[in-house]
């Protein structure tokens, strides 16, 4: 990058992590950005900037070829993959923030780079502020690894710690988090783990080279979380984090999964609270690391998509080293096993999960709260009746590989 020259951006996008961009770059006064062009769609919403900044028409900044690269930080995805494979057929540099885009769309993105010649970064659409894709890339490019998981969610995670932390009841949190800016309105996509399983597909891509469709991983979140659940964490020396994994089996088959679950005081992401991410990445030579950071809120956010835009301007793009060295796609392991709790008022979910090793943990007028093992595949196929029945599903450790045992309560066989 010639440093004396001052790179011009476009700009798509004006929420949280625009901002947080544009703030960053008009406080750092030596880096050679600016932001030339701000696209936004409701000419009627009031913001910090007078309305003479403001385009309006996307068609308008893709066709400028004044501008050295484009931001994408809107948070509709399917206007952002309008944008963003518009602009690839431009052969542009492009950074994105839309995990759900990148989620969904990673083969055809991947193609379009081929195909034309541009460039796409999604640093900030994984993990907030931790740089875990460039990570993953690169420091881990020639290592085999073993698993990849953490807390994905900085919205899910500040709402957990004022439940486990501060005794709040999880609507108060959830307002709480709402106000701070760190969940949407809509708070779905964050409680019910939909986002988390966005971020853990991108991830599987660059850590074991295998390019998920969401539709292939099994998620669940904490918006079906009670006072039962939180007593049976309680009662076994555990709080709960909201967990996306993705591992190897011995088959070289892959597990991917986004579950609450049990973190006791000797988990590495029991320390990871508030709006903050962590992400253990478990090497096959040098073993588990953490990586914390904040996963949530303008600035972070900002600061990943600005680390992309000096990569980007510097010539950087994705090996997908994983991708370029598989001999063959890992499967999914279907038939891989977890050990679960599960509170619920519908006594045939149990029978369409398959359950077994049940012990019934508590009974209740309204409802049962059962342990037991379920597979990958079942979990897959029901997870709809799951959420539909106002469930609550928690898997016993963090770890799914190694079930965790229950101890804190007398057990009862199901008959």
């Amino acid at each position: 990058m010639d440093s004396n020259r001052i790179l011009k951006i476009g700009l798509f996008g004006f929420g949280c992590v625009g901002q947080g961009l544009y703030d960053i770059l008009a406080r750092e006064k030596n880096l050679p950005f600016q932001i030339e062009k701000i696209c936004v769609k409701d000419p009627a919403k009031v913001r910090p900037l007078p309305a003479e900044e403001f385009s309006f028409n996307p068609e308008e900044v893709l066709a400028d070829d004044q501008l050295d690269l484009l931001v994408e930080a809107i948070s509709d995805a399917t206007e952002a993959y309008g944008i963003v494979t518009a602009a690839l057929r431009k052969g542009r540099r492009v950074v994105t923030a839309n995990k759900k885009l990148v989620a969904y769309h990673l083969p055809e993105l991947l193609e379009l780079q081929e195909q034309f010649g541009g460039v796409l970064l999604y640093e900030a659409a994984v993990a907030g502020g931790i740089p875990i894709i460039r990570t993953v890339e690169e420091y881990f490019s020639n290592e085999p690894l073993e698993r990849v998981h953490g807390i994905l969610n900085g919205s899910s995670n500040y709402i957990l710690s004022q439940i486990f932390q501060k005794q709040k009841p999880y609507a108060d949190a959830l307002k709480e988090a709402q106000d701070k800016g760190f969940a949407e309105l809509d708070p779905w996509l964050d409680v019910a783990g939909a986002d988390s399983r966005h971020k853990l597909c991108i991830l599987t891509a660059h850590a074991f080279g295998r390019t998920l469709a969401p539709q292939e991983v099994a998620f669940f979140g904490i918006d079906s979380l009670g006072n039962r659940d939180l007593e049976f964490a309680r009662q076994n020396g555990s709080t709960i984090k909201l967990v996306a994994s993705v591992h190897l089996t011995p088959e070289g088959e892959i597990v991917p999964l986004v579950l609450p679950s049990l973190v006791g005081d000797a988990d590495d992401l029991k320390m990871v609270e508030q709006e903050f991410n962590g992400v253990v990445v478990q090497g096959g030579y040098s073993g588990p690391q953490l990586f914390k950071g904040k996963g949530a809120g303008g600035h972070p956010t900002g600061a990943a998509v600005l680390s992309d835009v000096i990569s980007i301007s510097n010539g950087y793009r994705y090996g997908y080293k994983k991708l370029q060295q598989r001999q063959a796609e890992p499967a999914l392991a279907l038939d891989f096993q977890i050990e679960v709790y599960l509170r619920t008022s519908d006594p045939n979910l149990l029978e369409s999960l398959d359950f077994y090793r049940q012990r019934i943990i508590e009974s209740a007028a309204d409802s049962d709260s059962v342990v037991g093992m379920v597979t990958l595949e079942s979990l897959l196929r029901n997870q709809d009746k799951i959420r539909e029945a106002g469930a609550f599903i928690l898997a016993l450790s963090s770890d799914f590989a190694s079930p965790k045992n229950v101890k804190k309560y007398e057990a009862v066989e199901l008959s």
